[in-house]
Formats: structure tokens, C-alpha cells, sequence
């Protein structure tokens, strides 16, 4: 009788060959078909990319599993390394097991210690980083880290190779695939309000900065300041200035900004930046006296009450009028944010400013003056930037105010639209010296008081759902001739490991997918974080549900944005036959 042997009916799937010759096989050739991809393996070719891109390559028969780097220059040599699943043990090349990396983390702008200096008696100790990287077992790749935008000369600045780990060994790494970060268009101006202004969001940014000049009276020094949103108040020129002049044309410029999510050991920058746009010139009108009347919400929308569509991106809040609900006219104003018509459930208050608009800021919130000398600066320029309002604030019933803003909270979480809305309003703020020369800055009215009285509106707060399904779902697998392709039709079926992919969410630092074995009710199976806009899942076989939602870490509270639909997609796991012949 002959031997019984095994037999692999999808064998190409798996991209294994079992044969008895297999130990004196030659080591397999290098991995071929390199390429990155954002939805799509076989999306059209791109070298230019807006965020982290996939990446695929053709199977390699044989292969247990891949090993991949991504590197600054293409000889993948010391330092140029980014990202890197290569094992240095001395099995290394033999074997497919987690590696553990381990690297001290860059310092970035944000960080004390690159303001505070080093320790007494010695260097600030740094933080080290240290995660694990899980095998890759099917022929592409999904890298959880935020690549910032990084263009070379000749003519690419970052390269990518793989190679395969078979019985026999490594195999030699594939020709290396070069590619470009960067954004894809700059911000462009959007009509706005009074005392704002107002660009087109950019894809891939995690915030941007506002250059602000003018035309002042006494050609006052540019600002630069830093939000999570597309629009920008203009507080500097009019905060302690009561010549229009200081308002009437505001020049600005407007950059994105790309802050590096995710570990990278070797030195690229913790934040890259897009080009300033063009000089745009904003017209203000006069300041105009009389009752405080509430205006519109301005972000990615222009809303004003009502039944009006949500803003994905938090609003910047506007009025005009300066007078407090007893007739007395004022030049400062504070806004606040409710979950309640009364006003009474507070859950944002905004920074004093001395226009008629206000909008979130990033650590770039006016330093307000504690003592004359320092009002008389004010009135020949900029105050100062500080991460803190620096002075004592309180409400009209002397309670203790905080902006939010100085805890780098600057959006809101969403909200039913069906049942709810924020409910907001301004109020004066009065500025006081007690006998002691400390100066304080009081809220004339109190919230509730101000909205019960009228002076209230309301704005729609939710976050744009994940867009997984273009046509039908961006997700690849192995295919039953062993190609990565993307699957047609609303329920994909894949071999092996699934790798999904969706678009970018605006306002989103970060992404959550979980999987179920059900669509409704809901019962997650797993779940993972990424930064990336994909992630390869480890499913078994049968029918699954996948859905994915953006994190916005500089919501209040809970970071979590809207859940995409559920997509349902099929694992199919190669099946084994016993043959004699």
C-alpha cells in the first residue's frame, strides 16, 4: 500500500506546498508586487499618499510568514529604520513569533520638558516605548502609526520592502516600494462671520495653526495661534482695542498640521506641517452697540437654531451687541455651553474674549492683564499667550470659572439629534480691583439667568460615521487563486486573514474597530485600536460583522465618535482531505 499524504485542496490561498522534497527545496525568491494602497490593493498606483497607507504584496508560496520595514532611506540601514517586524534573535529569519520593540520616546512641542529644561543634578529621564508586533501571516500589512508628511527629493522620501520566512529560511527582501507623504490640497477660506475666520478642513491634518497680521494703528506684531477646528476667532485684535481700525481688515494665513500618532524610533519629527496658504484679508464691520443678540454656529456648517443639521467639528459661537440684561454696556464676554434650556447643566465654558464670536483654541488663550500696567501694554497690542487665563475669574454668584479650553478639551461630544441639542449663550464680563490691587474678571450675569431671560440658542453636535463601503466594502483578503484583491458585492467572502479599510473621519485621532458574530443586537467579539485608516483582523472561520468609529481626543469627556453600519463578510478556512494513492 502506498503511503497515505496529506493534500491541501486550497493550496494557493495558503501559499504552502507540501511535498516530500521540501527540506533540500532552494530558499523561494524575493516577495514581488510591492505596493501601498489607502482603500484598495488594486486602487490606481499611487507614490503620494495623504495618510498611513496598506500595504500588499504578491503571496510567496511556501511562506509562514512576512516580515516588513519601512524605512527613510532605501539602504534600511541603523537609524532610517521606522517601523521594523524583523526579529535579531538567533533564530532570526527561521522562525514567525511576536517581537518586542522597545525605544525611548521623542520629546515633542507639546511636552514640559522641552519648555522646563533638564531635572536638577541631571537629564530629564525619558519614557520608554514598548509594544509588540504579532506575525504577519498573510502577504500585506497595516501599520498602527501616523506617518507625518515627508516628501523627498529623488523623488521619494520613504521606501518599503518584505521578504518571506519559509522552512528554508528568509528569503531574499523584495525590491524596495518608494513613496511621498503629503497633503493633498491647503486649506482654502470659507465665508465665516464677524470676528472669524473660517478654511476648508484638510484631510489628514490633526489640527491647524492661523497666522494672524492686519493693519492696526500701530501695526501691531503678527499672532500665531493653534485649534482642532476650521475656524479661528480674532480676539487678539479685539480684545482691550476699541478703534475699529485694530479689526476692520485682519490678514491671515492658515496651515495643517499632521501630528505623528504611534511609535517612531528614529528621529522624524513628532509634528509636520503643511504649507502656509496664500494671504487672505477678512473685512469686519463696526463694533455695534445695543442688546446682546445671539448669532449663528460656524464650523463645517453654518447653523442658527432650529431644527439645522449637526456640526461634525465643534462650532464657533457669535453675537452681537454689547449690553448685560441691565442695559450696561461691556467689551468682554464669555461664552458658555449647557446640556439644558435653563442653562443650569453646564458642560463647556469658554475663554474671555473681546469680540463678537468666539471658537476653541489650542493652548493659545489670552493671558488677561492682573494690573494696570499691564492693561496700558494691552492697549498698543497683542496680550500675551498663555495655556491658562492666568487671572481670577469668577461667575456673578463669586463661583470659581474655569475655561474648559485650559485642559485642551475643545470639542463636545455628540448628541441624539432627534431628541436633543446643546443649548448655549454669552454673557459680560466685568473686570473689578479690590483694596489689595487684585484684579478680577466677573461674569456680570450667571448662565441661568441670561437663557431663562431669552438669550439662549441651541446647535447639533455629532461626529461623521466611518465610511467602510465604497460600491461595496473595502475589504481584501486572499482569493481562491491566492491574489490580494478586494472583494465585489455587499458580503465579501475572503481566505485567511481579512485586512479592512475605511476613510478618514474628521475630528478623529484615532480609530476603534470591533467584531460580532451578529449585526443586531450587538455583542462584541473583540476589538482593537488603531491609528491607521485600516487594520488586518485574526478571525476565524464563518460569518462576521465588522464596524469602525473615529476617537476625537479632544472631545470632553468620551473620546468615542459614531459607529459606522455593520459590514458582513465571510472567512473561509482551507479544508484538508486525506488521500492514498
Amino acid at each position: 500500500m502506498r503511503a497515505a499524504r496529506l493534500v491541501l485542496i486550497s493550496m494557493a490561498v495558503l501559499g504552502v506546498v507540501l511535498a516530500t522534497s521540501a527540506a533540500s527545496a532552494a530558499p523561494p525568491g524575493a516577495p514581488t508586487g510591492l505596493r501601498g494602497f489607502e482603500l484598495r490593493p488594486n486602487d490606481t498606483p499611487s507614490r503620494t499618499f495623504t495618510r498611513t497607507p496598506a500595504f500588499a504584496w504578491n503571496p510567496v508560496r511556501g511562506a509562514s510568514c512576512y516580515e516588513f520595514e519601512l524605512a527613510t532611506s532605501r539602504s534600511f540601514n541603523g537609524s532610517s529604520v521606522i517601523w521594523s517586524n524583523v526579529s535579531t534573535d538567533a533564530n532570526s529569519g527561521k522562525h514567525c513569533t511576536p517581537v518586542k520593540v522597545s525605544f525611548p520616546r521623542a520629546a515633542t512641542p507639546d511636552d514640559d520638558s522641552t519648555s522646563s529644561g533638564s531635572q536638577e543634578g541631571g537629564s530629564t529621564p525619558q519614557e520608554m516605548v514598548r509594544f509588540t508586533i504579532a506575525p504577519i501571516r498573510v502577504p500585506a500589512a497595516s501599520i498602527d502609526l501616523t506617518l507625518p508628511w515627508f516628501t523627498g527629493k529623488g523623488p521619494f522620501a520613504l521606501y518599503a520592502h518584505v521578504r518571506s520566512v519559509t522552512t528554508q529560511g528568509a528569503s531574499a527582501w523584495s525590491h524596495p516600494y518608494s513613496f511621498d507623504m503629503r497633503w493633498e490640497n491647503g486649506p482654502t477660506p470659507q465665508s465665516a462671520r464677524p470676528g472669524l475666520v473660517r478654511w476648508r478642513p484638510v484631510e489628514g491634518a490633526t489640527m491647524y495653526q492661523v497666522w494672524l497680521g492686519g493693519r492696526g494703528p500701530t501695526h501691531f506684531p503678527n499672532r500665531i495661534i493653534s485649534t482642532h477646528t476650521n475656524v479661528a476667532d480674532l480676539r487678539d485684535p479685539y480684545t482691550f482695542h476699541l478703534d475699529d481700525n485694530w479689526w476692520r481688515t485682519v490678514e491671515w494665513r492658515v496651515r495643517a498640521i499632521r501630528q505623528v500618532v504611534g511609535a517612531i524610533p528614529n528621529g522624524l519629527p513628532a509634528v509636520s506641517y503643511g504649507p502656509w496658504s496664500p494671504i487672505y484679508a477678512t473685512t469686519n464691520p463696526g463694533w455695534a452697540s445695543g442688546k446682546i443678540r445671539l448669532g449663528a454656529a460656524v464650523s463645517d456648517r453654518i447653523s442658527s437654531g432650529g431644527l439645522a443639521p449637526a456640526h461634525y467639528l465643534m462650532p464657533a459661537l457669535t453675537w452681537t451687541g454689547d449690553q448685560s440684561l441691565e442695559g450696561d454696556s461691556y467689551r468682554l464676554f464669555r461664552v458658555y455651553i449647557a446640556t439644558d434650556r435653563d442653562c443650569v447643566n453646564i458642560v463647556f465654558r469658554g475663554s474671555v474674549v473681546g469680540g463678537p464670536a468666539w471658537a476653541p483654541r489650542l493652548k493659545s488663550l489670552l493671558k488677561l492683564p492682573t494690573s494696570q500696567e499691564e492693561i496700558d501694554a494691552a492697549l498698543y497690542g497683542y496680550l500675551p499667550l498663555a495655556t491658562s487665563e492666568g487671572a481670577k475669574a469668577t461667575m456673578a454668584d463669586n463661583t470659581p470659572v474655569t475655561a474648559t479650553e485650559t485642559a485642551n478639551r475643545v470639542d463636545l461630544p455628540d448628541l441624539d439629534l432627534r431628541t436633543t441639542r446643546y443649548f448655549w449663550t454669552v454673557v459680560p464680563v466685568g473686570v473689578t480691583v479690590d483694596d489689595s490691587g487684585v484684579f478680577t474678571y466677573t461674569d456680570v450675569e450667571i448662565p441661568q439667568d441670561a437663557c431663562q431671560a431669552g438669550r439662549v440658542s441651541v446647535f447639533g453636535k455629532d461626529s461623521e460615521p466611518a465610511q467602510t463601503t465604497g460600491g461595496s466594502p473595502y475589504v481584501s483578503g486572499l482569493t481562491p487563486k491566492g491574489r490580494l484583491l478586494q472583494q465585489a458585492g455587499s458580503r465579501p467572502t475572503v481566505f485567511a486573514t481579512p485586512l479592512v479599510a475605511w476613510r478618514p473621519v474628521v475630528g478623529a485621532t484615532e480609530y476603534e474597530v470591533q467584531w460580532s458574530r451578529t449585526a443586531y443586537p450587538w455583542r462584541k467579539h473583540g476589538s482593537k485600536r488603531t491609528v491607521a485608516t485600516s487594520s488586518v483582523l485574526s478571525l476565524s472561520g464563518g460569518k462576521w460583522y465588522y464596524r469602525v468609529r473615529g476617537l476625537n481626543a479632544a472631545q470632553v469627556g468620551n473620546p468615542a465618535m459614531t459607529w459606522s453600519a455593520p459590514v458582513a463578510l465571510r472567512i473561509i478556512r482551507p479544508t484538508f482531505r486525506v488521500s492514498r494513492g
